[in-house]
């Protein structure tokens, strides 16, 4: 079956369940084009046609998982921005060195960046984390202090930096290609 057969005759039920879950209709039509991507990607995985319609929903539960994960881990590097306020004297700087925690995070070696991820931006305490990947709680603390450390030194660098006429002086404007 091709990806236009199956948009033909699953889309509307596809955003209808999407609708449902999220409650905003932009927001499902934009998470409906992003399950069919998928679908239109992975098409060529699927095994056994009989199972096409347990797969696509599969699918589509997994974007909308993703859509809210995305959204919480949003919040959460916001609260971390807001908790550091006194370090943003105005609203542009923060908005600028919002965008650079996400660059940041990315560019951190493996470990530290899924620790941070998990922890501190997302929904597991490091407790559960360090047993979900089978490490000692203290192991993790570690990676998760590191990693800290590592975006602490990349924001001062970064977002922080001012030349001797108090104007921005981020040294990674090229590699990061942030607003500082």
């Amino acid at each position: 079956m091709s990806t236009t057969q199956i948009w033909n005759q699953f889309s509307d039920r596809i955003y209808a369940f999407i609708l449902s879950r999220v409650n905003d209709e932009e927001v499902a039509k934009d998470l409906l084009q992003e399950v069919f991507m998928k679908i239109h990607t992975k098409l060529d995985g699927l095994n056994n046609e009989s199972s096409l319609s347990s797969w696509l929903f599969t699918v589509t539960r997994n974007t909308i998982y993703d859509y809210y994960r995305q959204k919480k881990t949003r919040q959460k590097e916001q609260a971390l921005i807001n908790d550091n306020h006194h370090l943003f004297e105005d609203d542009d700087l923060n908005l600028f060195c919002e965008t650079c925690l996400h660059l940041f995070v990315e560019d951190l070696p493996e470990n530290y960046k899924e620790a941070i991820l998990a922890t501190d931006l997302g929904e597991f305490s490091q407790k559960e984390y360090a047993r979900q990947i089978g490490i000692s709680y203290p192991g993790l603390k570690s990676r998760v202090q590191r990693g800290r450390a590592q975006l602490n030194k990349h924001f001062k660098e970064c977002c922080l930096a001012t030349n001797s006429k108090g104007e921005s002086d981020c040294t990674h404007k090229d590699k990061y290609a942030c607003t500082c």
